[in-house]
């Protein structure tokens, strides 16, 4: 892999989770990096236009150039909604943090989190990602494969596992994907993060009909408690698409 196209997204990444306008020496220590390389970086994003640097403070921050890339990407087709609008849309429904999630090969990964404002709440970081087995949204992404595919793809992931690690349980996960993709939905409990559950379902997009996950996460006793109201709240959104 091309390190220094990595380190860029790293960068923006980093940004995406902070919020702010940082100095190199922030982004140093977030991004673990050598600093002359990162100064590179920072200066290089600059003079291309993707990056704002003011000089007063010493500060860098993403540039609007940064913030309309490749938007169309978000919008369903001859719809006027982007899917960040969604996602908000979905919070201010339920209250709860809010995951967009993509298939990355063998893994999950979750593109975009809104966290909730609960202080007991279920957070994740935008980024991350966890093996498909091992997420609700990872599930319901499965679901667009048959059960055949689902088979081959985990048994993928058993064999290139690193030893020690945990290894997907094939048949459960197949049953899993079936029930997912039998009611459109899929729920889980302690599934990847313990006391806390999502609620998902799928969201069409205009590029060559690729479908992401959507869904609501929180600790399981709200989740429980407002199960319907936060079903209806993704299904909504997901029948806008």
């Amino acid at each position: 892999m091309v390190k220094s196209a990595i380190r860029v997204f790293e960068l923006l990444e980093v940004f995406e989770a902070e919020r702010r306008p940082l100095r190199i020496a922030e982004m140093v220590a977030l991004l673990d990096a050598p600093q002359s390389s990162v100064s590179m970086l920072a200066k290089t994003l600059v003079a291309r236009g993707y990056m704002d640097f003011e000089p007063v403070s010493r500060t860098y921050c993403p540039s609007a150039r940064v913030a309309f890339l490749c938007d169309w990407t978000t919008r369903a087709p001859e719809h006027k909604s982007e899917l960040r609008d969604a996602m908000r849309q979905i919070a201010r429904t339920t209250g709860e943090t809010v995951i967009l999630a993509r298939r990355s090969g063998l893994f999950v990964q979750y593109v975009s989190v809104l966290q909730s404002r609960h202080a007991l709440r279920f957070e994740l970081v935008s980024g991350t990602r966890r093996p498909l087995y091992h997420a609700a949204l990872g599930i319901m992404l499965l679901t667009q494969l048959d059960d055949d595919e689902v088979g081959k793809l985990l048994r993928r992931y058993n064999a290139e596992t690193r030893q020690g690690d945990p290894i997907a349980a094939i048949a459960d996960t197949v049953r899993a994907v079936r029930q997912a993709r039998e009611q459109g939905w899929y729920e889980s409990a302690n599934l990847a993060t313990h006391g806390a559950g999502v609620i998902c379902t799928l969201l069409a997009t205009p590029i060559r009909g690729q479908r992401l996950g959507i869904g609501v996460g929180a600790p399981l006793y709200r989740l429980q408690r407002e199960r319907k109201n936060m079903l209806a709240a993704i299904r909504e959104v997901s029948a806008q698409f």
